[in-house]
């Protein structure tokens, strides 16, 4: 563009410039993670001394089967909210503490009232890999991992694992694992077959037990079902007879009922467009 003066100079759109600053920042604002702790937690972290929550258990929940089966089989009772994880609210997101709504998009770690030392972490929702890092940045380093047990529990479809026979020949939905080396016994499930890998939020807080020596296994269901059933849930039931985890669960009477009532609410979220 000539001035009246004649010089030539670059001709630069304030509009472009404004767009590209909000893109950047949505994007950040997308990919960072906020932990919110209650005072109750925070309290908790002064007193130890160091800053961080004692743990023996720590359970980690990614994704609606996960979720669905520890909400109806581990924090069923007698366990209170401590923290939320949020990342890429917007005003009109609807969003509940029960981690049954399909359109939850927070994570909120749980601890059992009398025995405080056991904590659980629920992810309903997907995790990006750009969030994957931030998340466990955010919540481990408060934490006391040292002699902990970390159960990672997540899923996948059948169509991503790839094995030496048919999938049609396998009996669907089954349990796959990974650990840290710090783990020495055996996980209940066989590991996953390579060339299969675990991807996302699960892969993210596993190489982070590996890197930091936390005892840690990660136990991946694979379903062949598109929506969450029941039976996906009720896959990771073997954790929860052999596990660490016995020892904390207390038998739910109303499980079967509470299964039905997360499958009718995915159900009904996946269906209403159609």
């Amino acid at each position: 563009m000539a001035t009246f003066f004649g010089e030539v100079l670059p001709v630069i759109s304030r509009a472009v410039e404004e767009d590209d600053d909000n893109d950047s920042e949505s994007e950040c604002f997308e990919s960072r993670v906020t932990a919110l702790w209650t005072r109750a937690a925070k309290h908790s972290m002064s007193e130890s001394g160091e800053g961080k929550l004692s743990c023996e258990i720590l359970i980690i929940a990614v994704g609606p089967a996960a979720t669905g089966f520890v909400q109806t089989y581990v924090i069923h009772k007698n366990y209170e909210i401590i923290a939320g994880l949020f990342s890429g609210l917007h005003e009109d997101d609807i969003n509940t503490l029960s981690q049954k709504t399909p359109t939850d998009k927070s994570c909120f770690l749980y601890r059992k009232k009398d025995c405080p030392k056991i904590l659980v972490c629920q992810c309903n929702i997907t995790v990006t890999p750009e969030q994957a890092f931030s998340f466990t940045e955010q919540i481990f380093p408060s934490i006391n991992l040292e002699d902990a047990y970390v159960s990672i529990l997540c899923s996948a479809h059948t169509s991503e694992y790839k094995a030496d026979i048919p999938i049609s020949d396998m009996e669907v939905p089954f349990l796959r694992s990974l650990r840290s080396t710090k783990y020495l016994g055996t996980p209940l499930a066989p590991y996953v077959d390579q060339p299969n890998i675990v991807t996302g939020l699960p892969a993210q807080c596993l190489s982070y037990c590996q890197v930091n020596k936390v005892i840690a296994v990660l136990y991946a269901c694979y379903t062949d079902s598109i929506q969450v059933d029941s039976a996906t849930m009720r896959c990771f039931l073997p954790l929860i007879q052999s596990t660490p985890i016995k020892d904390i669960v207390e038998k739910n009477p109303k499980a079967d009922e509470m299964l039905r009532t997360i499958v009718d609410l995915h159900t009904k979220h996946n269906t209403l467009y159609l």
